[in-house]
């Protein structure tokens, strides 16, 4: 149940389903190891958290090859906590469900990516399976209980970014002409209102406009 690999079982799976029957995986390219290449020579690179760890290696790569970043978002997460001695211990539902928003949280590093004629941004809407040890070594938030492992258990879709207008394309239709981070927030963006809002300015889909009280307001810009 332990795992002892660098990479997570969710990340090895989530690496064989797109690197296909005939993709090659822990390919070498210009001095980075590549999760996959498939037969047209593009590269798939799985990360499932901090985006920006894959900043240079990214930058790297995409001089001379497309490539397929992939993110999986958990919508529903079970947990399974086990005694050191590997007896289940819990298994319950989280109460928390990914939204497709959480990607712009993950965009802050490699903004200037963002549209990039051969980077594809994918995002995966999964169901996993979180294992959990009760082993004291875990953070002081969980009480000791560390994260072992995480385990893919079903894929819903799939859902692909390309261009800075497919991003545009999260913006909420019902927010107003002039926006705020509040709007946005309001029209479902909840949380990750700001750091959509900083995403989108950096990456000319939104402008800023000036201000409202103390909060910056934002209007999209034409061109996306």
């Amino acid at each position: 149940m332990i795992n002892t690999w660098n990479e997570s079982l969710l990340h090895e799976e989530l690496k064989e389903y797109f690197s296909g029957d005939t993709g090659k995986t822990e390919v070498p390219i210009d001095g980075s190891i590549c999760d996959a290449v498939l037969d047209d020579g593009s590269v798939v690179e799985i990360q499932t958290a901090n985006l920006s760890k894959l900043k240079g290696k990214l930058e790297k790569i995409l001089e001379t090859r497309k490539v397929n970043l992939v993110y999986p978002i958990a919508v529903n997460t079970t947990i399974e906590t086990f005694e050191p001695t590997g007896e289940l211990r819990t298994r319950r539902k989280s109460p928390k469900h990914g939204k497709i928003y959480q990607l712009f949280d993950e965009l802050t590093g490699i903004w200037h990516l963002v549209g990039h004629k051969n980077l594809t941004v994918t995002v995966v809407f999964t169901d996993i399976l979180e294992l959990r040890v009760a082993d004291g070594t875990g953070s002081w938030r969980r009480k000791g209980i560390r994260i072992s492992d995480r385990k893919l258990v079903k894929i819903h879709e799939t859902r692909s970014f390309h261009a800075t207008a497919d991003f545009a394309s999260l913006v909420p239709p019902d927010i107003p002409a002039v926006f705020t981070v509040m709007d946005l927030s309001r029209a479902g963006v909840g949380s990750h209102a700001g750091k959509m809002a900083w995403i989108l300015a950096k990456t000319r889909i939104a402008e800023r406009t000036g201000k409202a009280g103390r909060a910056y307001t934002y209007r999209l810009c034409k061109e996306s």
